[in-house]
């Protein structure tokens, strides 16, 4: 099967008629998730010359897998700077706005850390959301939200901040879950702080969390001097403990299963920014300068990279065919209903007989993730810029 980037794009190969004079206005089509079911038929009602390429045959889209691991823990209860709403709340809307614009091209699936099965704030995370084909594109062109965000969306509002930060074997229990997913899966993980809660670790002043922070703990100021997860001086202290390297290895196996990982550090994460690079670095996501991972600063900025990580993952300027149309000159590709002019410069170029690639502002423009659809017709001259 061959993979298509996750657009929704659509071959419309059709008999031309007599008088080939311009290439039909699209309307738009649900993709198919499969091989069969009734082709749709091109609007060619208007005032206008003849038209020609009348048949839309739907291609099979092979879908990535977006996979959202969010923290949920005790300090994601703080507001986020700008915003009305706590850290926790803000992760949930920004999400919500990246699958309306992008839900249609993914599978999308979720957990969040802490669990709510300990009584230490450290409970393993757990899915809540299995991965689902994302709503159909009608409901963005409605301005609606589909069942499955809906859904999603109502399942991490039953949750609320609370508890520690155990990164590390949330990570460890979803590897099953992950690798036995079918396609390209990618993880996002968004989180403000450093992962803990290692049963067995233990640290100096310097690794330790309360110490990081300035914290106090019973009245006692966590300082250089004074390492406040030492365990003569409270029993479970080292729950508290800087858990980097075993997060990073965690990060580390499931990018040898071929799963990356994208790391978003919400506010308050500045003081681990070393480990959440590493973490990006493991995850195979690292950004070309410094920080490494995605930090966020506002809920605007929260939405915004969301959505970068979101396109970076669903669209491709590379678009296959399932076969090569009788003739190459009789080919126009669409950004929704409006044509795009083929050109090497701005628009799009054949690389073979069944490869398009979008170049220039045409591929950027696509990557906005503005564009609903993709399609490519057969059977009318090809429109040069």
């Amino acid at each position: 099967m061959r993979r298509w980037a996750a657009l929704a794009v659509a071959i419309a190969i059709a008999a031309a008629c007599s008088s080939q004079r311009r290439p039909p206005p699209f309307q738009a089509v649900e993709p198919d998730s499969g091989t069969g079911g009734t082709l749709p038929t091109i609007d060619a009602s208007g005032d206008g010359p003849p038209l020609c390429g009348n048949t839309i045959v739907p291609v099979i889209i092979e879908r990535p897998n977006l996979y959202f691991i969010l923290d949920r823990s005790g300090s994601m209860a703080e507001k986020l700077p700008g915003s009305a709403y706590d850290k926790y709340e803000n992760a949930r809307i920004a999400l919500g706005s990246v699958m309306r614009a992008i839900g249609h091209r993914v599978n999308v699936g979720a957990a969040l850390f802490p669990g709510t099965d300990s009584g230490n704030g450290c409970g393993v995370g757990k899915q809540v959301f299995p991965t689902q084909q994302g709503d159909p594109p009608s409901y963005l062109q409605q301005g609606k939200d589909g069942p499955v965000l809906t859904a999603l969306l109502a399942t991490l509002a039953s949750f609320a901040p609370k508890g520690g930060t155990p990164t590390t074997d949330t990570i460890k229990a979803l590897t099953p879950t992950l690798t036995a997913l079918p396609g390209d899966t990618n993880v996002v993980l968004a989180t403000d702080g450093g992962p803990n809660c290692n049963l067995v670790t233990s640290c100096t002043a310097d690794a330790c969390i309360p110490n990081i922070e300035g914290a106090s703990i019973g009245g006692v100021a966590c300082t250089p001097s004074f390492n406040c997860c030492d365990e003569s001086f409270i029993q479970g202290a080292g729950l508290n403990c800087l858990d980097g390297l075993a997060a990073v290895a965690a990060v580390t196996v499931l990018a040898n299963a071929g799963i990356k990982t994208y790391v978003v550090g919400m506010p308050g994460s500045t003081p681990y920014a070393s480990v959440l690079d590493a973490l990006a670095v493991a995850g195979l996501t690292d950004r070309p300068t410094s920080p490494k991972y995605y930090p966020v600063t506002d809920s605007d900025n929260l939405t915004q990279t969301l959505k970068a990580i979101g396109v970076k993952i669903a669209v491709s300027c590379t678009v296959e065919l399932g076969e090569a149309p009788p003739d190459p000159d009789l080919v126009n590709v669409y950004f929704d209903t409006k044509v795009v002019p083929q050109s090497d410069v701005d628009g799009w170029v054949w690389t073979d007989d069944t490869t398009i690639d979008i170049v220039g502002p045409a591929c950027d423009e696509l990557k906005s993730g503005d564009v609903v659809q993709v399609q490519v017709a057969a059977g009318c001259p090809t429109e040069i810029r």
